[in-house]
């Protein structure tokens, strides 16, 4: 059977995902400062590059918003 490529998600859905990565990226690097063996600080690891790689997808497919008049920027 063919995996469904195509997915259908809101602002409000995305945004819920993306909060529980964020959550669980907090627990895995919290943890990692807890474990003893290795083997499980490289599995931790490989969660946390995982996620932060799915992180960093869902923020280059974001639209910002710009005003064109009215906006001063800086500081």
């Amino acid at each position: 059977m063919k995996p469904n490529n195509n997915f259908d998600f809101d602002v409000e859905e995305l945004a819920l995902v993306e909060d529980a990565m964020r959550y669980r990226l907090r627990r895995l690097t919290a943890r990692r400062a807890t474990v003893v063996k290795e083997s499980n600080k490289v599995k931790i690891d490989a969660e946390v590059t995982q996620i932060s790689s799915l992180l960093g997808k869902i923020h280059n497919q974001k639209i910002f918003y710009t005003p064109k008049a009215g906006f001063v920027g800086g500081g």
